[in-house]
């Protein structure tokens, strides 16, 4: 993914929570790619202060989002210092740290934690939806804990579970006006508050790591660069999904023993690419080989099999076992080393069941392969796109997307299955 300006010149943005931890990272990302940000935070010294550092075409919004109608009215707020408004981050959020079971909470600290994580983000999008422009976009951020309960953290959630099915939902309301709506799912993540509890005793990062596939926390950098993607033209191809940035936590809670395979033998980066298609993928073919290098090139960072599309579920699972061993017996991988599986349906094509099935089988394929290979720090993700009528977009976004799976900004990024099908 480009770190220069070109993305988001002349775009405004507003991030809630941006004056710390992942909301900051966030600002910095999108304040690099050249946009106007607008940061929205409880602490307004806090947050002049880092607009402040962004420069001069930066501000603060001071605002307490468990107040409703405060948070109603922020994006206009944004949209009046910023001159427009075309793109909305809600990140701000909260857990609770009481060690308190649900029945057990006190009713303002549950209330409190469902109006910050779950009513602001519903009226920021409500609020947001009339003041963007076609073009425009709106990324939430929800968390691993959306698909598996946190005892002893009260609705934390719950609520994330509700962001994520609304991501889905406006996404498909607001695909008409041309607005994008997609979500990030963070996993450990090293936030200052995540610091605090493993200072204090509370919680023990060691032992959080060693959990983890990949063997560490996701950096607050790590779910910049999956917002700044999001955020781009590509990106508005995940409309209605949830990218899951955790490290690998979703495949399986723990690594491997022993790795299944060897690490790079080198230990130099790399950022060769080298594509695997078929004849009948020229376009998609020619977009990802354009800057690639040859098989076998030192420092071979990623490779990509476009050659997946056969509806036939056994025939695809061969090709991809195939893909695996060739990268498995690789000699030049570079350090965080990434192979990703393209899965591509024709103009008009139903999802039938054989099809269905072949998705299905390369991606859990995918999962088990991302965990084997999680201590060697290799990650493995298959994408599924949905061919248009307009080719040479398709093409080139669909590039972008592999591109910004292997990148160093996708280093916490394995075991998923990304669908790029948009509303």
């Amino acid at each position: 993914m480009s770190n220069t300006t070109e993305q988001g010149r002349g775009q405004t943005a507003l991030v809630t929570g941006g004056a710390n931890g992942i909301g900051w990272a966030i600002c910095q990302a999108l304040a690099a790619r050249g946009y106007r940000v607008a940061i929205a935070d409880l602490d307004l010294a806090a947050a002049q202060e880092r607009a402040q550092t962004l420069g001069p075409d930066h501000l603060a919004l001071g605002v307490d989002l468990t107040d409703a109608n405060a948070a109603s009215a922020l994006p206009g707020q944004a949209a009046q210092a910023l001159g427009r408004l075309d793109l909305v981050v809600n990140n701000a959020g909260m857990t609770d740290t009481t060690g308190k079971s649900i029945a057990t909470l006190p009713e303002d600290r549950f209330d409190r934690l469902v109006a910050l994580n779950l009513t602001a983000v519903q009226r920021i999008c409500g609020a947001a939806a009339p003041l963007l422009p076609r073009g425009g976009a709106i990324i939430n951020l929800a968390s691993g804990a959306a698909w598996r309960p946190l005892a002893l953290r009260g609705p934390y959630s719950a609520t994330k579970s509700a962001v994520v099915a609304l991501t889905e939902g406006l996404a498909l309301d607001l695909a008409p006006q041309g607005i994008a709506v997609s979500a990030v799912a963070p996993g450990y993540t090293r936030t200052p508050l995540l610091q605090s509890l493993h200072d204090e005793g509370r919680v023990d990062l060691v032992a959080i790591a060693r959990g983890i596939p990949l063997g560490r926390l996701v950096e607050p950098e790590d779910i910049a660069g999956a917002v700044a993607f999001l955020a781009s033209p590509a990106g508005h191809r995940l409309s209605g999904e949830t990218l899951s940035v955790d490290a690998g936590s979703q495949v399986a809670q723990g690594p491997l023993p022993d790795p299944a395979i060897a690490p790079a033998a080198g230990t130099t980066p790399g950022d060769a690419v080298v594509v695997l298609s078929d004849t009948g993928d020229t376009a998609l073919r020619d977009a990802l080989n354009a800057g690639a290098d040859p098989e076998g090139t030192t420092g071979l960072a990623h490779v990509i099999d476009t050659r997946l599309g056969t509806a036939d579920p056994a025939q695809a699972l061969r090709l991809a076992r195939d893909t695996a061993r060739r990268c498995a017996a690789l000699q030049a991988r570079s350090p965080g080393f990434a192979l990703t599986f393209v899965l591509t349906r024709g103009t008009g094509q139903p999802a039938g069941t054989a099809s269905r099935a072949a998705q299905a089988a390369v991606a859990m394929l995918g999962r088990t392969l991302a965990l084997e290979w999680a201590a060697a720090g290799m990650r493995v993700n298959t994408v599924l796109s949905q061919a248009t009528p307009d080719a040479a977009t398709d093409a080139a976004d669909l590039a972008a997307l592999c591109r910004y799976v292997g990148s160093d900004a996708a280093a916490a990024l394995t075991g998923q299955l990304i669908r790029a099908i948009g509303t």
